[in-house]
């Protein structure tokens, strides 16, 4: 099963990150660019997951009502959500569809960045291997999530002033000297091979840091646009995941700190772009909205009757589906009454 999502998801990435590498010469950059790309790509899922959220979110309260009106009947509970449901045209596994979609996508993004050497350049273990050897660098329990970035970084000693591997590299294997490329890991000053280590302070710190920021903002964010309260679980949750990006952010190799940072933004901006677009094709009706809305309804029809009646009564003509209808003679009325009206009339 990892073989074949390696094969079909994940060296894909690598090589449109080794494609995006060539055009930028940035392994930062290349990242950024690379995290732009994926957002771009899994938009459309963004879309309908937002989507469907808000229409959950738009029949909370009817929801909340029938829970409270058949709080003691689950039996028609049940029955009642499902009318419901169909009646606005919700489907409530749509918005967990995308995210389960996304997360093999967003797994195999991160391993094309955290093994640049198989899924970049496509090079086998053996050779990998015996580049680690060359350059005298070991996996161990502290590298085994950074061993192919500390491999990479490490080769860099071995190029010269125009960009090439030195021979000694390069002729330990036809493959090695077809597919290797050195990567540029300066970024901004920073050294995006190497993991910030929580006991040895330092600029690298600013990666894990605003990991845990930007995790925090894209969290409240996508409450405030959702316009729901955050309370219990979610608060937890809301203070619980930039918690773990910093975490994170110290555990893994800098590039990935890159990648998540730019995520984070990106959803931001995602989420403010979704929600302008759906605010204004789907606006969403609350139930008290919605009330007042057929409240105003009925008194706009109740105003137009009473003119209508009003208007009758003024030029003694009825109207018919807006059509005026000349009234017929009351068989009751006098002739002498009649003739009266006429002379006034005339």
């Amino acid at each position: 099963m990892a073989y074949i999502f390696g094969v079909l998801i994940v060296r894909p990435f690598g090589l449109i990150l080794m494609a995006i590498y060539n055009l930028v010469q940035s392994y930062g950059l290349a990242v950024i660019l690379f995290a732009l790309l994926a957002q771009i790509i899994l938009l459309p899922l963004g879309y309908k997951s937002k989507k469907g959220m808000r229409k959950m979110t738009a029949v909370q309260g009817r929801m909340q009502e029938l829970q409270k009106k058949y709080a003691n009947n689950k039996v028609k509970l049940n029955e009642e959500m499902q009318k419901l449901y169909e009646k606005e045209h919700i489907n409530p596994m749509s918005g967990c569809l995308p995210t389960a979609i996304q997360f093999p996508i967003l797994m195999g993004l991160y391993y094309a960045v955290q093994k640049p050497l198989t899924f970049m350049m496509g090079l086998g273990e053996t050779d990998i291997g015996t580049l680690a050897a060359k350059v005298g660098v070991e996996i161990t329990a502290q590298n085994s999530n950074t061993f192919q970035l500390v491999v990479s970084q490490a080769l860099n000693q071995f190029v010269d002033a125009g960009g090439h591997f030195a021979t000694e590299i390069t002729n330990l294997s036809a493959d090695i000297a077809n597919y290797l490329v050195p990567l540029n890991f300066n970024f901004l000053g920073l050294d995006l091979s190497v993991t910030p280590d929580f006991k040895a302070p330092g600029i690298i710190w600013i990666i894990p840091v605003l990991s845990g920021v930007t995790a925090f903002l894209s969290s409240w964010l996508m409450q405030k646009m959702q316009g729901n309260t955050v309370q219990g679980q979610m608060k937890t949750m809301m203070y619980l995941m930039p918690l773990m990006s910093v975490y994170f952010g110290f555990i893994f190799p800098a590039s990935i700190g890159i990648y998540w940072i730019t995520r984070n933004v990106l959803m931001m901006a995602q989420e403010a772009g979704l929600t302008w677009l759906l605010n204004k094709r789907h606006p969403i009706i609350t139930p008290e909205q919605e009330r007042a809305m057929e409240a105003e309804e009925r008194r706009r029809k109740h105003e137009e009757h009473m003119k209508r009646i009003q208007e009758e009564k003024e030029t003694g003509v009825a109207m018919l589906n807006g059509k005026p209808v000349k009234a017929k003679p009351n068989p009751n009325t006098s002739r002498k009454k009649l003739e009266k009206d006429k002379k006034k009339g005339d």
